[in-house]
């Protein structure tokens, strides 16, 4: 599934609340008139709209509870508002409730908390973010120099038209003033120039870089040995779904590789890494949009179903679990035998992710206890079974 949630809006909005000003004198200045086209100032002005709704909400909240607007509290109340993580809402209130100035010092602490920052994957995202700023403060320098010289321009017009309103003027003089206009024209039309090839050549660059940096949001979302999605990811996608109507239909199944400690102890941990890289690829195969992947955890893995009753979902994980039996993995001309057990349970109102993750896992808990190699189904009114 594409990684166009919240996490990947964050950078975007940040950069169109500093470029909300550009917008405004855009539009004032008549630019459409000039050298930027009316398919760039679209793109600029939609860019733009899709942070206004969250941007309305979030800034008088911060302002009304005189919390600095940077970065860090962007993203930290930004989820706050979504209500998507439970544990930061709780820390964020006791915080608020605590302390009676919310300093850069309890934003920054918060925040590695919550986010891992120190990870290479979200210091390129920062980076990413960082240019992205540059960006904003280049365009809001130059809109201020083209707004002195339209201001300049503007009032040597006022004062030219005074002065030849009073009557009969001397050819030298009359020779001033229009050269006054002529280079004050020239500046200003210089300024307007330089002004639309900016922002004309802003627009590829907001693109790129928004498109750079959904990719650093997806890769901090990726298991990287399995290309699964990690355990944080699962976690934002479950607490997105059950907010939704889609929580009606949803189960969960949990896999885990039998006696996968005995194939690394045995044959090594490279081939351990390559079990894991099979399985999940035939994992995958059988959860396409808009069912979601992923590596739960050492040789663990999880899918969440997405509008499938509690038998639709025990049948692809059934047809994992032949797959995994039935897939040959060839070591040193030894055939390795690779099995996988399941439980399979259904998401239930007032779930959350522990409780919903534990009925599958006691029914795979009951697949393992019955021999391995098979799935279980966990029904609110009976223990986990086998079908």
């Amino acid at each position: 599934m594409a990684v166009d949630g919240c996490s990947a809006r964050l950078e975007e909005d940040w950069l169109c609340f500093h470029l909300s000003t550009v917008r405004q004198i855009v539009e004032k200045s008549h630019l459409q008139n000039s050298k930027v086209s009316s398919q760039d100032l679209a793109k600029f002005n939609e860019l733009m709209d899709s942070s206004y709704d969250m941007a309305k909400k979030l800034l008088p909240f911060l302002a009304r509870r005189r919390i600095p607007l940077i970065p860090e509290n962007y993203h930290l109340f930004y989820d706050y508002l979504l209500g998507t993580n439970p544990e930061l809402t709780r820390q964020l209130n006791e915080t608020l409730q605590q302390e009676s100035l919310f300093t850069t010092e309890i934003s920054r602490r918060l925040y590695r908390l919550f986010y891992d920052v120190d990870s290479e994957k979200f210091k390129a995202i920062a980076r990413v973010g960082e240019q992205i700023g540059n960006l904003s403060q280049t365009i809001e320098e130059n809109l201020g120099q083209s707004l002195d010289s339209t201001g300049r321009f503007q009032q040597v017009l006022s004062d030219s038209a005074m002065q030849m309103g009073q009557g009969e003027l001397e050819g030298a003089e009359l020779k001033e003033i229009v050269d006054g206009l002529l280079q004050e024209t020239t500046s200003a039309l210089s300024s307007q120039t330089a002004l639309a090839e900016l922002i004309e050549a802003s627009n590829k660059v907001i693109a790129s870089l928004t498109a750079e940096l959904k990719n650093k949001t997806r890769q901090a979302n990726i298991d990287e040995l399995t290309q699964l999605f990690n355990r944080r990811f699962m976690t934002n996608r479950f607490l997105e779904l059950i907010s939704s109507e889609q929580a009606k239909s949803l189960a969960v199944a949990i896999f885990d590789l039998d006696r996968f400690k005995s194939i690394n102890d045995t044959w090594g941990h490279s081939i351990g890494d390559k079990v894991l890289i099979i399985t999940s690829k035939i994992i995958q195969n059988f959860a396409p949009e808009p069912h979601t992947a992923c590596r739960y955890g050492g040789e663990e893995f999880v899918i969440l179903f997405v509008g499938l009753d509690l038998d639709e979902a025990y049948d692809i994980a059934e047809n994992i679990r032949r797959k995994v039996q039935e897939t040959e993995i060839t070591i040193r001309g030894t055939n390795l035998p690779v099995t996988i057990s399941a439980g399979v349970s259904l998401y239930m109102p007032g779930d959350d992710e522990k409780s919903f993750i534990s009925r599958a896992d006691k029914a795979l808990y009951q697949a393992k206890a019955a021999g391995r190699n098979m799935v279980k189904i966990y029904r609110p009114d009976s223990d986990a079974e086998a079908k």
